[in-house]
């Protein structure tokens, strides 16, 4: 049975400008180096046309025998998938069909923290809502043959977590996973989903129907050509994405040699924080998880600590002063006053820099003076460092740069 499609309307997607013919090349690029994104982002940062990498694939392929060339280029598996005018169509027409968005490296809808990386995937495929991967995300991840307590705890931490507005960002697999993007959409928040294969399919099977609700608030994505199958290989490859569209990572669950642990060391590779739920010492279920807290993890066991290790402290409002209770951001000022002068119309990058002018300041402070909430502000701070405008140091302040 053919899997249900979400009508054009529904979602966002438009391929932002993106005319048929570019479509084709981004799709053509992503199916020839699916699996070397630092050789191709590099190119496509010095300016080449995906085109023109293209082009410079197929010379290299050339001289390479048909095992060789396989090996080395990955998705390129048969020399003819190159250039292949036929395939091409093809798979544009299914991603017309599944009513799915291109969005390469260099589309200013492309997540900004994601592009940062080296190895950043030079094309993703969404489905759903390519908003929702702005952010500010949070990671929630964890084992797939979970306890219930691992299960009720992910999917509480992500409603909790959804409901101040951050983006809920996981593999879609069973255990946590899951429940993590179901806790997301309890709260009527937005979740993201990163498969490990092609966007024509979803693993696990069991998990359509759920995907299918992701998208109408959020979205599922992938860097993997259509048609591609989960292969072990490709969830290391997924993790990277699941930790560089976030703030942070949150491990709920994990043996020892869980693959959560994965996505973990891409998290700090990539510059992330780390939390863990501290786990029972009896039993293997949270080996990994003990682990990490040993090695310098974060222990959270709410959303409020979670925000609170984030920088976020006088803004949180625990309902009846539970630790395990929602929690909601509230800005204490008006948010179009700043230390007495209105900034009515004036932009949210704007402001935090004119709160800057005074000096150094916490995250905690720029809610209280600016009095956006803390997954606006967290957005705006990202896009300000990568800018270079601002200085967030280890200790929490962060300075303007003039």
């Amino acid at each position: 049975m053919s899997e249900k499609v979400i009508s054009t309307h529904e979602i966002d997607a438009s391929n932002n400008g993106l005319s048929p013919s570019e479509a084709f090349d981004w799709l053509e690029l992503q199916q020839s180096l699916a699996w070397k994104p630092e050789a191709v982002g590099i190119r496509l940062r010095e300016g080449m046309s995906p085109r023109e990498v293209l082009s410079r694939l197929r010379g290299q392929l050339e001289l390479l025998p048909p095992d060789v060339a396989a090996g080395e280029f990955g998705g390129a598996r048969r020399r003819d998938d190159l250039g292949d005018d036929r395939r091409g169509e093809r798979r544009l027409r299914e991603c017309e069909r599944l009513a799915l968005r291109v969005v390469p490296l260099t589309d200013p809808a492309y997540p900004r923290p994601l592009a940062e990386l080296v190895d950043a995937p030079p094309v993703l495929l969404v489905r759903g809502r390519v908003r929702a991967l702005a952010g500010p995300g949070i990671a929630i991840v964890g084992a797939r043959a979970a306890t219930r307590a691992a299960r009720e705890t992910a999917r509480r931490l992500a409603r909790e977590l959804a409901a101040t507005g951050l983006v809920i960002v996981s593999g879609l697999a069973r255990g946590v996973d899951a429940e993590a993007h179901r806790g997301a959409l309890e709260a009527n928040g937005t979740t993201v989903g990163v498969l490990a294969c092609g966007l024509n399919q979803v693993y696990p099977p069991e998990h359509r129907e759920l995907a299918q609700e992701m998208t109408l608030s959020g979205a599922v994505i992938s860097e993997m050509p259509l048609g591609v199958p989960p292969r072990r290989a490709h969830f290391p490859l997924r993790n990277r994405i699941i930790s560089g569209l976030c703030l942070g990572v949150i491990v709920v669950e994990a043996r020892r040699r869980s693959g959560s642990l994965m996505t973990v060391r891409h998290a700090l590779g990539q510059g992330r924080e780390v939390f863990a739920v501290p786990g029972s010492v009896e039993g293997p279920f949270a080996e990994g998880t003990n682990q990490l807290l040993r090695e310098g993890a974060r222990p959270i066991c709410s959303a409020g600590d979670v925000l609170e290790d984030l920088g976020f402290q006088a803004s949180l409002n625990r309902i009846g002063g539970s630790p395990h209770a929602c929690v909601e951001v509230r800005p204490v000022v008006p948010s179009n006053v700043v230390s007495g002068v209105d900034l009515t119309g004036t932009s949210v990058e704007d402001r935090i820099l004119k709160t800057l002018e005074d000096g150094p300041a916490t995250r905690d402070d720029l809610v209280g003076r600016t009095g956006l909430g803390v997954s606006e502000l967290a957005g705006a701070l990202v896009e300000l460092e990568l800018a270079g405008r601002i200085i967030m140091e280890r200790d929490g302040r962060i300075y303007a740069k003039w």
